[in-house]
């Protein structure tokens, strides 16, 4: 944050005052939010994420008995925003990021609908942590495959989670995987995401999956509902090799190993898939035909290769023979 100290964190009152408000257009932040989100054509999920944000801000200023104008949040308050975020709220940095950019978004909207803003309030940013990509091998996308003893439910996520292992589709697009997707042992879909029609050659476990449904693949289940599940299967499977965990946690650096399974979630699936094929010496300009990725840099900063599978793969390479 900015070298100066916050109203907060020096235990003084926020007394945040505008000179030049007299002459300023403007109103209640409080009103402009509730109208715009009421009217605005967002998803009832992107609107909940904003009422989510909004609903912090609401509570901070009603901590420290704020009513601002659309031109009253500048910098100072919006650092002191995200102190509360950090301190009192004890929010994760990839919380706190979302409604910083979220409150932002709003001021702007504001300053679209002709009301004065001060421009500050874009100078205060949020580091997020760099998370570590959580993958499956080969190995263990095949012990998964081959497991036994699961419920039907955890049959259905462990099934459909290994197809995201082979096609690395995301849980938008293999969730709502149809027998009309599957043609000529390719598997072609239009990606929700960003529309684009992406072919995938199905392989062998894809192949085995699809015939045991008829070509029917059963409903998914919602995605946080997906990500529980999936957890158990691979907890019950043994994928429990010990991984870092660390995450920023209000004010606190949180650092830990905790088993795998307790960061495998529906997007495993996918990055598995695309470090597996890049593993298996499949180009990356081939395997982000599939992805979407734009560049080889994106590309590799999304898969998870360590440094010694990246030495491994280079060893195979002519050049170190």
């Amino acid at each position: 944050m900015g070298a100066q100290v916050f109203n907060i964190l020096s235990n003084r009152q926020p007394a945040y005052t505008n000179q030049l408000s007299v002459n300023k257009r403007g109103i209640s932040f409080h009103d402009f939010t509730l109208a715009y989100l009421s009217k605005c054509r967002k998803s009832e999920k992107a609107k909940r994420s904003y009422y989510d944000a909004f609903r912090h801000f609401s509570i901070f200023c009603e901590m420290y008995n704020l009513s601002p104008m659309t031109y009253d949040i500048g910098m100072e308050m919006m650092e002191d925003f995200v102190y509360y975020l950090q301190s009192k709220a004890n929010l994760m940095s990839s919380t706190v990021f979302n409604h910083l950019v979220k409150l932002k978004t709003l001021i702007k909207m504001a300053s679209f609908s002709g009301y004065d803003i001060d421009y500050t309030y874009s100078g205060v940013n949020v580091k997020v942590d760099e998370h570590d990509v959580i993958t499956l091998d080969r190995d263990e996308v095949t012990q998964l495959y081959v497991f036994e003893g699961l419920t039907k439910s955890e049959e259905t996520v462990r099934d459909l989670f290994v197809i995201a292992c082979m096609t690395a589709l995301r849980f938008s697009d293999f969730s709502r995987l149809k027998e009309e997707n599957f043609i000529d042992n390719t598997i072609r879909i239009k990606t929700q995401k960003t529309g684009t029609l992406v072919i995938i050659p199905q392989s062998k476990y894809v192949r085995n999956l699809l015939r045991k449904y008829n070509y029917q693949l059963p409903k998914s289940p919602c995605i946080q509902y997906f990500n529980k599940v999936i957890k158990a299967v691979c907890r019950k499977a043994g994928i429990n090799q010990p991984v870092p965990y660390e995450r920023t946690i209000g004010l606190e650096r949180v650092s830990k190993m905790v088993p795998k399974w307790e960061r495998i979630g529906s997007h495993s699936g996918r990055r598995s898939a695309a470090t597996n094929m890049f593993l298996a010496g499949i180009p990356a300009l081939r395997i982000m035909k599939i992805t979407g990725h734009k560049t080889e840099e994106a590309f590799m900063r999304y898969i998870g290769l360590s440094k010694e599978e990246n030495a491994a793969t280079l060893a195979g390479n002519i050049f170190f023979h």
